[in-house]
């Protein structure tokens, strides 16, 4: 379990940690090179929704950058405010908010406006028990995967580099189904899984670098039997 959380957590990361720790002020750069992704996530098992704006020059690759007033960035008409740590802007809502307005602006008072939204996933009240070694289908509820959409099956064992993950995005899928090799590195006995879904979407306004949106959902952890 530790390990799931720990992987989910890593990978949230990854991409406000490409550019490395490098920072910027956004004073610095030319507005019209700003590159921002938008992003709302839901995690089901806390019951929070998490708005955040991630700024970086030129692409997702470069420099992150830290907007100087009286530069800002909004959700819903609420200002995020910036988190040092991993150098993004948020704020956190109770409950699952779908879909919601960013509002950039920039230095040169530009201003753009972005939706994002979250697509809901679920498991099944009652799953399938998978046997170590054979290939098996892991079935979710809700809408049928779209173009733009991928989902993450975690799984994790009890013992130790016994969790894997497997990716599904084709339009139209409904389900994962995890190889046999990957189900062979599971433990036997009772294991854990959430699944992990992602919309993305391209922005509506943004400057010549780009930007993105994308809603994420982020399911309970709920138990799996592991046989031989």
């Amino acid at each position: 379990m530790k390990k799931a959380i720990i992987i989910s957590l890593v990978t949230a990361a990854l991409v406000y940690l490409l550019s490395g720790c490098e920072r910027e002020s956004s004073a610095d750069v030319t507005q019209d090179r700003i590159y921002v992704s938008y992003e709302i996530v839901y995690h089901e098992t806390t019951d929070i929704t998490y708005a955040r704006a991630s700024f970086f020059f030129g692409s997702i690759t470069g420099t992150k950058l830290e907007l100087a007033d009286p530069s800002q960035v909004t959700f819903n008409g609420d200002p995020l405010g910036f988190k040092d740590a991993l150098a993004y802007y948020e704020k956190q809502y109770t409950g699952l908010v779908e879909t919601g307005e960013f509002i950039f602006t920039d230095l040169d008072d530009n201003s753009f406006t972005n939706t994002a939204t979250i697509s809901e996933i679920g498991l099944p009240e009652t799953l399938d028990t998978i046997t170590k070694g054979s290939s098996y289908e892991l079935f979710f509820t809700g809408d049928a995967l779209v173009s733009g959409e991928g989902v993450y099956a975690y799984i994790n064992g009890t013992g130790e580099g016994d969790g894997i993950s497997v990716y599904q995005n084709t339009t139209g899928a409904t389900s994962i189904v995890i190889p046999a090799t990957q189900t062979d590195n599971l433990t036997v006995g009772t294991n854990t899984v959430y699944l992990r879904k992602r919309h993305e979407t391209a922005a509506q306004e943004a400057s010549s670098a780009g930007a993105i949106c994308a809603g994420i959902y982020q399911t309970v952890t709920v138990d799996i039997e592991v046989i031989e």
